[in-house]
């Protein structure tokens, strides 16, 4: 598995007096089994912190943890990404993928062209998009959809494959 930190969402405003605080940008259930978390821009370097408790408050996520017992302690973190570790997010491998999987990953198109790298995905409504960088500078978005990628693939594969020839994107790419 290549990475062991996985991102949840981000620290909100605080809740209550005690060092709580909501967690932005996230509207299901916190995985279970959290017991500890790591907050900041790099999960390598943040800051770990014991969970204590997850609630829900009214439809949003709280995590109250053992370090943090002031309602300013919780402030201070606010915006910050939260990690958890990856272990607790299951997966059903032949349907479901996290996005963090998809980065990195060489694309190839159906005759086994290199188009480039995935280096960003996102969501803005009907499909997983992902942004495809060339070597040359150039990049692409695709919407992550099987009637452009073969969905069956594997998490820890290198590559993902179009199931389209290169040139069905030929005058969509962007110049850097």
């Amino acid at each position: 598995m290549k990475n062991t930190w996985l991102q949840i969402g981000i620290v909100g405003k605080a809740q209550g007096l005690r060092g709580a605080f909501f967690v932005a940008q996230r509207d299901e259930d916190l995985p279970e089994g959290l017991v500890r978390i790591a907050v900041g821009p790099d999960p390598a370097k943040a800051r770990v912190l014991t969970v204590s408790e997850t609630r829900r408050s009214g439809d949003r996520p709280v995590i109250q943890c053992r370090e943090l017992t002031s309602r300013e302690a919780a402030e201070a973190l606010k915006m910050q990404p939260i990690w958890c570790d990856r272990a607790l997010v299951p997966l059903q491998e032949e349907s479901e993928y996290l996005w963090s999987d998809l980065v990195g990953k060489s694309v190839l198109d159906s005759e086994g062209q290199r188009l480039g790298r995935i280096t960003a995905v996102g969501n803005f409504g009907a499909s997983d998009i992902v942004r495809i960088d060339a070597d040359d500078g150039q990049w692409i978005e695709v919407p992550f959809v099987s009637a452009y990628f073969d969905m069956d693939f594997r998490s820890d594969s290198q590559d993902l494959r179009l199931t389209v020839p290169a040139d069905t994107f030929a005058e969509t790419w962007t110049k850097a």
